[in-house]
């Protein structure tokens, strides 16, 4: 497999970004001048892989996001699990009459989605599913 520096350099770059660090502070963390920094994130240097392993767990990125672009569902739950704790919180919060709509919402929405990937016709379980709901509804 090909690593390709200018399209790690690209990532590395979003992973700062996304994290709202500066690239000085990147530096900082880094403990490198601020110009070898630049010169990574430009692709004009390939950095250390102690670097990119550092720029990783700062940014909460996968290590294998950065130097090949891939990224897992297990790499996805790393990098956002913030985010989903967060989302996971506030979901709690919800009445169980609500938590439970959305469930079954996201069970018909799984089921289509794995029913029109697979090419196979489907009743129209989402459309009999939006009717009860509106004929439910006070």
């Amino acid at each position: 497999m090909l690593i390709e520096k200018t399209h790690m350099a690209v990532r590395i770059k979003q992973a700062r970004e996304y994290r709202d660090i500066t690239q000085v502070k990147m530096a900082q963390h880094l403990n490198l001048a601020r110009q070898t920094y630049l010169d990574i994130e430009s692709g004009k240097t390939e950095p250390k892989v102690s670097s990119v392993v550092k720029i990783a767990e700062i940014t909460g990125r996968p290590l294998n996001w950065l130097v090949y672009g891939e990224t897992s569902c297990n790499d996805i739950a790393f990098a956002y699990r913030y985010e989903f704790n967060h989302l996971f919180m506030l979901f709690n919060e919800l009445p169980l009459s609500a938590r439970e709509l959305i469930m079954q919402q996201a069970h018909l929405l799984a089921e289509y989605t794995i029913d029109i990937n697979s090419n196979i016709p489907i009743p129209n379980k989402l459309e009999n599913a939006g009717r009860r709901q509106v004929s439910e509804s006070p």
